[in-house]
């Protein structure tokens, strides 16, 4: 089993881990405490559900009813408590347990999402005159790896100019890469695009992004060009980074700007 990342909001409160991978055996149960810290000075009370999910094209989140997807392990998962007070300054964990089935034994990684939704404590709906109401939604991905899945690899396979278009109001030169994960695990990456003008020599480094990609999945990645970027012929290069565990991909495109 493994866990990564820590969830932590402006209003006082972190939850971790952000991702649990469990790795049992079929028939085994295992578990994992999802850690939750007021740091405030006001009380929160969360109450938990169950949801499962998947990525669009563009790796959005997308959600679904509960096991309406083939790679859900929703019904495999149950909580030590449904409901989270915490006062303030207080910090509380919360047991997850995962049951694998023994038969038939899952041959995918599957997951699925456990949300905390922040409600309302009874002190807060006493209060009058109270007209907004900021609530806080924390989500949880839960994954199930059984031994033996390949890790494959990512690679790209389209590199495409979309020339100009709208975002955010402004017309920008629009550059996508799709890559598609060839393995049957979640991966982590990120992408760094760079520009080199073929004239001059002079190099334009673009801010990384950074990609998460389900099993078997392809998925585009979108980069603007720089709005002062001067006219001329342009190498594009894309590099794929997935860690020290694979190895660098570099796709290629020349443009004129």
């Amino acid at each position: 089993m493994s866990i990564c990342g820590t969830l932590t909001f402006g209003q006082g409160i972190a939850v971790s881990p952000s991702r649990i991978f469990f790795d049992g055996a079929p028939g085994q149960t295992v578990s994992q405490d999802i850690m939750f810290r007021n740091t405030s000075s006001s009380e929160f009370s969360f109450v938990a559900r169950m949801q499962d999910w998947d990525r669009d094209s563009l790796g959005v989140k997308v959600y679904y009813e509960p096991d309406n997807k083939s790679s859900s392990n929703l019904s495999w998962l149950k909580l030590s408590e449904n409901a989270v007070q915490l006062a303030p300054g207080e910090s509380k964990r919360v047991n997850l347990t995962m049951k694998i089935p023994s038969d038939p034994a899952p041959q995918e990684q599957t997951h699925s999402m456990v949300f905390f939704t922040q409600t309302k404590t009874q002190k807060e709906r006493a209060k009058p005159g109270l007209n907004v109401n900021v609530l806080l939604e924390i989500g949880v991905q839960v994954y199930h790896t059984p031994e033996g899945l390949s890790a494959g690899d990512l690679e790209f396979i389209a590199f495409e100019d979309r020339g100009l278009l709208k975002v955010n109001e402004k017309k920008v030169r629009q550059m996508d890469v799709k890559i598609k994960n060839a393995g049957q695990i979640n991966k982590d990456a990120y992408v760094r695009f760079e520009l080199t003008n073929i004239q001059t020599g002079e190099e334009i480094s673009i801010k990384s992004i950074a990609v998460a990609m389900m099993p078997q999945a392809q998925q585009w990645v979108r980069f603007s060009l720089p709005e002062n970027l001067q006219s001329g012929r342009y190498l594009a290069v894309a590099i794929l980074d997935a860690g020290s565990q694979y190895d660098l991909k570099v796709a290629e495109k020349e443009i004129t700007y």
